[in-house]
């Protein structure tokens, strides 16, 4: 009895394996499709920024949500286009505000962050908090 139910769960195991391989093989395309959509127009140099971004300074520049409030200003491309030696320099070295990177991360790596934020657009402005009573129509 012992060894049809052993039969009977690794049967079951092995249709399960064989289906979640055939999903990943299906979906794992169209994920990397997905993502690739995002650094077509994003350069080697700039999509690496993009990951040390996330990586070292999102966390505390990402726009705040109902859960986290930010802590540094929201960087975007018209902040640092032109103010990019600024940028690389306070990056860098830090500020009163903000812990320095020199030592973590190489000048090349502080470079491809800047040339990322050259890429990002202008957040949309946060929407008004209201009483509750007044919907505006539209």
């Amino acid at each position: 009895m012992v060894l049809l139910v052993i039969k009977v769960l690794k049967g079951f195991m092995r249709r399960i394996l064989v289906r979640v391989s055939l999903l990943t093989l299906i979906l794992s395309p169209l994920c990397a499709a997905q993502t690739s959509g995002l650094d077509k127009n994003l350069n080697d140099t700039q999509i690496l920024g993009r990951r040390l971004y996330q990586q070292r300074c999102g966390v505390c520049h990402t726009p705040p949500t109902l859960t986290s409030k930010v802590f540094g200003p929201v960087l975007y491309k018209d902040l640092v286009t032109r103010n990019e030696a600024t940028f690389q320099a306070v990056i860098g070295n830090g500020s009163k505000r903000m812990p320095g990177f020199k030592y973590e991360l190489q000048p090349s790596e502080i470079s491809a962050i800047v040339e990322y934020l050259k890429t990002v657009p202008k957040p949309a402005a946060a929407p008004v908090a209201g009483d509750g009573e007044h919907v505006r129509d539209q």
